[in-house]
């Protein structure tokens, strides 16, 4: 095993795995151990540490894609609306759709101080 937190290459196969599969039968068969020691390894704090932080480079790069992809909307939907040839419906269509992400960004922005602020008034950390 392992020392310091580190990972055993095996371990680290079942996490790619993990990552890559629908289930944890399947992740175990891919990875090539025994669904009891894909359970056993679920359990491990180095195992879910790795699983965590691979998840979470990926979340990342997920949502890089996304913002990236919601700038185009946006352009496109202010395309439209500034369009005057464009059908009325359409214009109005994409003026709503503005208007509705923008306030619901303002509402989720809003709520996240809030959450913040109230953490820091009850001494709560991230870590």
């Amino acid at each position: 095993m392992a020392g310091n937190g580190s990972i055993t290459a095996k371990k680290r196969r079942f996490v790619a795995a993990v990552l890559a599969s629908p289930t944890i039968v399947k992740a175990a068969e891919v990875a090539g151990v025994s669904e009891t020691t894909a359970w056993r390894y679920l359990a491990d704090s180095t195992v879910r540490r790795e699983l965590a932080e691979r998840q979470g480079a990926m979340l990342a790069q997920a949502s890089a894609g996304i913002a990236a992809d919601m700038a185009l909307a946006r352009a496109v939907l202010r395309m439209v609306m500034a369009d005057n040839g464009a059908p009325a419906t359409a214009r109005v269509s994409a003026a709503r759709a503005i208007l509705d992400c923008g306030l619901r960004f303002f509402e989720v922005v809003t709520l996240s101080d809030r959450v913040t602020a109230l953490e820091d008034r009850m001494g709560v950390s991230d870590g």
